[in-house]
């Protein structure tokens, strides 16, 4: 999978958590889409760092 298939497929993660009609299935998008961001930009402080 390229880096690009694997952002959109983050961003398509983060707006199903952002879309779920409850706290439990919202958690779990947000734990996969976690573990993608580790997976593109590695465990760093900076790179866990979502908002500007």
């Amino acid at each position: 999978m390229t880096t690009t298939q694997q952002l959109v497929q983050l961003m398509q993660l983060e707006e199903r958590a952002r879309t779920c009609t409850n706290r439990a299935e919202a958690r779990l998008f947000i734990a996969d889409a976690e573990a993608a961001k580790r997976k593109l930009w590695g465990n760093s402080a900076d790179a866990l760092r979502t908002h500007f």
